[in-house]
């Protein structure tokens, strides 16, 4: 409900509890919080950027800065509702240069396409991936791909 609130109604607050409780995934030796950056369309519409809004908290709590290093489309298509078939990764750019080891920071976390997208932009420089919906974290050898397997082979 926070991550609902926090996403379409704007309420950037629940983003102080959501970052209290992803703080403790943030690994050791993360040099920046990336947060992968919502369309620019739904940032208008809505009013906020989710992933923002839990990076520079977490980088408040854990004194990590957070780099808005990705630009995107100013649109992609909604991935929640659609079948795995019809998802592809959103396209990301390096907007500036970022240290070796990122953590990227997203509200939710769905097929993974978002974040491949994310992954794809940041080649080598990823360390984890938090996000206010998961129990835990991922590391992108284990980020779900568009066809539900893990990149190792595994099923998903």
């Amino acid at each position: 409900m926070l991550v609902h609130r926090l996403k379409y109604h704007g309420l950037a607050g629940a983003a102080d509890v959501l970052a209290g409780a992803m703080a403790p995934l943030v690994g050791a030796g993360v040099e920046a919080i990336v947060p992968v950056q919502r369309a620019w369309v739904r940032r208008v519409v809505f009013g906020v950027d989710p992933a923002w809004e839990l990076a520079w908290r977490l980088a408040r709590i854990t004194g990590i800065p957070a780099v808005k290093a990705l630009a995107g489309d100013l649109w992609w298509p909604r991935h929640a509702a659609r079948d795995r078939s019809s998802r592809t990764p959103p396209n990301f750019r390096l907007r500036r240069p970022v240290p070796s080891a990122v953590v990227l920071v997203d509200d939710v976390i769905t097929t993974g396409m978002t974040i491949e997208g994310a992954v794809a932009a940041l080649p080598g420089h990823i360390a984890s991936v938090v996000t206010a919906t998961s129990p835990g974290m991922i590391e992108p050898s284990k980020a779900p791909t568009a066809s539900g397997r893990l990149r190792d082979g595994t099923a998903g």
